[in-house]
């Protein structure tokens, strides 16, 4: 196999495994406060501490697989980008798009809803204030979870990057379409120049017809009028 084609399949697999855990994570966060949420509030306080008890011990191990795939491919994601990127704009792309910023933004979003899920499928009681109150919490961590895919959305708009090829083409492009049109005017110059010098050399030499024309009606006329006299 072709090393292009490799590093090709390892970047794709980082990026699935990035996006794959990102929707277990957003869709649990979204399961859980408009579709869980509500329905334990119809059972009783130990019918849905039971409840909880049972979904916490099958969906934790879904929790920190999700967080431990999304650490690992999107720090992973990052350096290989950031890499590429400095060839871009000398060295100054990412100062230029102020994504080293945004990037800080989204990993503290990201850390946030992290801690909050953790502490939603938790038993320590450093985080019961979160299970406390799950509704809330639940809401405060899907909102940043949303903001992150908002985010990250508007980043990867930006990875294309300067498009030197297409930017270099399309310059050659309008050289060309300049010279040819140029060329376009100076044949058309050309021709207006030669049908103006043709139309001159004819003026001209209809002007040297009737002058020399003009001699010999005189001529002719001089003649008449001494064979009249004559007679």
């Amino acid at each position: 196999m072709q090393p292009e084609l490799l590093s090709q399949l390892y970047l794709a697999a980082l990026r699935w495994a990035h996006i794959l855990a990102a929707m277990v994570a957003v869709g649990g966060l979204f399961y859980a406060r408009f579709g869980l949420l509500p329905a334990m509030q119809v059972l009783d306080e130990d019918s849905r501490e039971k409840l909880h008890e049972g979904v916490r011990k099958r969906w934790l191990p879904w929790v920190i697989g999700a967080i431990t795939l999304l650490l690992a491919s999107g720090l992973a994601n990052f350096l290989l980008f950031n890499d590429a990127a400095q060839a871009w704009e000398d060295g100054t792309w990412m100062k230029q798009t102020k994504y080293h910023a945004l990037f800080g933004v989204k990993f503290l979003l990201a850390l946030g809803v992290f801690y909050f899920a953790s502490g939603l499928v938790g038993r320590g009681e450093g985080t019961a204030w979160i299970r406390a109150n799950r509704g809330k919490w639940l809401s405060v961590t899907l909102l940043m979870a949303v903001a992150i895919v908002m985010l990250s959305g508007w980043m990867r708009g930006l990875h294309v990057g300067p498009n030197r090829v297409a930017e270099e083409e399309a310059s050659g492009v309008r050289f060309n379409v300049t010279q040819e049109g140029m060329a376009a005017g100076e044949d058309e110059s050309n021709s207006a120049a030669a049908a103006e010098e043709a139309a001159g050399d004819g003026a001209e030499e209809k002007a040297e017809d009737a002058s020399a024309e003009e001699p010999a009606a005189a001529e002719a006329t001089d003649e008449a009028a001494e064979a009249a006299a004559a007679s």
